[in-house]
């Protein structure tokens, strides 16, 4: 709820947004809310309600609360990709730029794999970026 309060919250009516983050944010109950805006508890219940079916009807629409997810779940996978070809890096060099230790050819065959690495961290986003587009 706090994630789709945080990308539609702005779309509730005030009413709403001030009995949301009431409950949601700042922990009082229904009987707090009701007496704070003096009204019935079954009236703050029925206000939150709306509320959540109306954040969740915009998410079903627009789906921006998935697609950040899924962004930044992509952005942790390309962060530790990243991290492994730094590390096969630094420990390439730390042998002489040979991993293998079969020369010239385990060279090639490093700067292959770490180029096709790359080239997937690469391909993953451009299709994040053609995804935002």
């Amino acid at each position: 709820m706090h994630l789709l309060y945080d990308f539609y919250g702005q779309l509730l009516t005030e009413k709403q947004r001030s009995f949301f983050e009431l409950y949601h944010h700042d922990d009082l109950s229904l009987g707090e809310i009701a007496e704070q805006h003096g009204v019935s508890r079954q009236a703050v219940y029925d206000i939150l309600k709306r509320a959540e079916r109306t954040l969740e009807e915009l998410e079903s629409k627009l789906a921006l609360v998935a697609r950040y997810l899924r962004e930044r779940q992509l952005v942790v996978e390309l962060d530790q990709e990243l991290s492994a070809v730094l590390e096969e890096l630094a420990r390439a060099f730390e042998h002489g730029g040979d991993s293998s230790g079969e020369g010239q050819a385990g060279g090639a065959a490093l700067g292959s794999r770490i180029r096709e690495r790359l080239e997937a961290v690469q391909e993953r986003l451009r299709t994040l970026a053609a995804d935002e587009a």
